[in-house]
């Protein structure tokens, strides 16, 4: 079976990935396209400690939900037009971290994601999770401008 991972954020560069594997995937034989979806876990916005767990566990169950209505709505939209197999996956964290774990924990043979377009200085500032999760998955990553 031919895996492919795509992460998925809303943004048009995400749609245009899920697009581009679609295309992909229906070239190999057995393949299977997941979409994946990194929201941010709590933990990383000091605020929500200072309130309390309970805003924790808010948070998460409204990430939760959206995210995975997200990644629904992508599949029965992509369904309506290919017989390619798709698969989804919700994960908290830092996105290219999470996105690299999952895609070498489970042996993806490929990454297809959106390029948002930032410029040169911005990666160097920032960074970007496409060019982070270029330079830290173990299988070839293709990013769709």
């Amino acid at each position: 079976m031919y895996e492919i991972l795509v992460p998925v954020d809303g943004s048009k560069p995400a749609a245009r990935a899920v697009k581009e594997a679609t295309v992909v995937a229906e070239g190999k034989k057995d393949a299977e396209i997941t979409l994946i979806y990194v929201s941010p876990s709590p933990v990383y916005f000091p605020f929500y400690s200072m309130v309390g767990p309970s805003l924790d566990a808010d948070v998460k169950e409204v990430e939760e939900k959206e995210g995975n209505q997200m990644l629904d709505d992508i599949i029965a939209e992509e369904s309506k037009h290919t017989n390619v197999k798709f698969k989804k996956k919700h994960l908290y964290g830092i996105a290219a971290q999470e996105i690299c774990d999952y895609a070498n924990d489970t042996k993806k043979d490929l990454v297809v994601m959106g390029n948002r377009g930032m410029g040169a200085f911005g990666q160097v500032i920032l960074g970007s999770v496409s060019n982070k999760v270029l330079h830290l998955a173990n299988c070839p990553v293709m990013i769709v401008k």
